[in-house]
């Protein structure tokens, strides 16, 4: 027969693996209370106490809350193997939920080597949230893209959303607009026209079909707007008015050279 030994709060720490912390909170939210007090308010505790805290973390590593804990001693006779397989079924759960996270991280990762050194955070966190919803966001543009050429013009460019192409420039332009410089600045033109010819080739099948260009020229058929949570802006309000401006000014300067190019010819 195992003799009673009553243990200080410290002992009891000690033969445990715990804290004298974590044994305090147990006890105020009255999850594992002491054998005992002394006279001077000192915690005790038995061998009892012992099995009690087994279980406590027996349940703790099988990844369930103190609450959930707490609920489950309430209940001695409930079956614990109901419980395991409970506990398993959310924890595979909670594995792939890790390993998306971890699969997002990585290719935000990849995205942004060797980009520059410093990466607006904003357009990383949208870029792991279009990662996140990226399912999501393909189901939609196959449901829209036959809609329209717009539609469908908007599917290819949409691609370029984890493109390491995509997250320099966007760096740059918001770079730029930092500084102050104008929505006719050469370098911010330039650089805005370095986009273009990166959409050329993405779009060029699209352009090549005759039904598509004859949509175009007639300018039939609708663009259906995209759903603003599964396409977040890379930029904010401000951003997007100067970027409508450099937009216009980059057409201007495109039909301005195209005349002065046809009066030297």
């Amino acid at each position: 027969m195992t003799m009673e030994k009553i243990y200080s709060i410290g002992e009891f720490a000690k033969l445990t693996g715990t804290t004298e912390r974590t044994l305090r909170h147990y006890d105020h939210i009255g999850l594992l209370k002491p054998s005992e007090y002394t006279e001077h308010g000192h915690r005790k505790y038995n061998n009892k106490s012992v099995e009690q805290l087994q279980q406590i973390l027996v349940l703790k590593f099988l990844d369930l809350s103190l609450v959930e804990i707490a609920e489950y001693l309430k209940q001695p006779e409930q079956d614990l193997l109901k419980t395991l397989a409970t506990q398993a079924n959310m924890l595979e759960e909670k594995r792939n939920q890790i390993e998306m996270v971890l699969q997002a991280i990585s290719r935000v990762q990849r995205t942004a080597l060797g980009t520059t050194d410093n990466v607006d955070h904003d357009l990383l966190l949208v870029l792991i949230h279009a990662l996140k919803n990226e399912e999501e966001r393909n189901k939609w543009l196959n449901e829209h893209a036959g809609d329209s050429v717009y539609n469908k013009l908007h599917s290819y460019t949409a691609q370029l959303d984890f493109e390491k192409e995509m997250i320099t420039w966007t760096s740059k332009m918001k770079q730029f607009i930092q500084a102050g410089k104008s929505p006719g600045d050469p370098e911010v033109l330039e650089h805005a026209d370095e986009i273009l010819s990166t959409m050329r080739p993405l779009v060029k099948p699209v352009l090549d079909d005759d039904e598509a260009r004859k949509q175009l020229m007639n300018n039939d058929g609708y663009f259906e707007e995209p759903n603003p949570y599964l396409f977040p802006t890379v930029f904010n309000q401000e951003e997007e008015k100067f970027m409508e401006k450099v937009i216009n000014e980059l057409i201007n300067s495109k039909i301005t050279f195209r005349r002065n190019d046809s009066k030297k010819s």
